[in-house]
């Protein structure tokens, strides 16, 4: 509670609380959000740890707060839609959705969609496959084929579909 303060740059932390609840609804303009911040616990006077930064504050408290329970396992889902325009005149919808599911005693969803793509990158340029210097965007099939081919072989997978307009 006192960081929330500080942050809205409410120097008496001693704020009763709907007074608190008021200053944070005006702030974020929604009393959907509004009722996150109080489920997430921000609002409460509970003792915290306090970090070098208040993002640290906030940050470490969120992980404990947020931690998952037994059993419990995150979810990844992206969904990409790409309008083309080919050069007939043509025009299509492309869908393209990836969903990863997290394991319950292991990987994180969000682990595997950010560290696979990124270590199976790293070897491909350790090994000689990708040659090229500097910033090279996977947008060539030399690249992005292995990639996304090592990336099913972890489980992660995406779909597309097409319509044409």
């Amino acid at each position: 509670r006192q960081l929330v303060c500080n942050l809205l740059g409410q120097l008496d932390s001693n704020i009763f609380y709907d007074n608190l609840r008021a200053l944070v609804l005006e702030r974020v303009g929604s009393e959907v959000q509004l009722n996150s911040i109080e489920a997430l616990g921000l609002l409460k006077d509970d003792q915290v740890h306090k970090d070098n930064t208040p993002l640290d504050t906030l940050s470490n408290y969120l992980s404990k707060r947020l931690d998952f329970g037994p059993g419990e396992r995150d979810l990844v889902v992206l969904r990409h839609e790409i309008g083309i325009t080919w050069p007939d005149g043509r025009q299509e919808l492309k869908g393209i959705n990836l969903v990863s599911y997290g394991e319950a005693n292991g990987y994180s969803a969000m682990a595997k969609t950010v560290g696979y793509p990124a270590a199976i990158t790293t070897r491909m340029v350790l090994d000689g496959e990708i040659q090229g210097h500097g910033i090279i965007l996977p947008f060539t099939r030399d690249i992005y084929k292995p990639l996304i081919t090592r990336l099913q072989n972890e489980g992660i997978t995406a779909s597309e579909k097409s319509t044409w307009l």
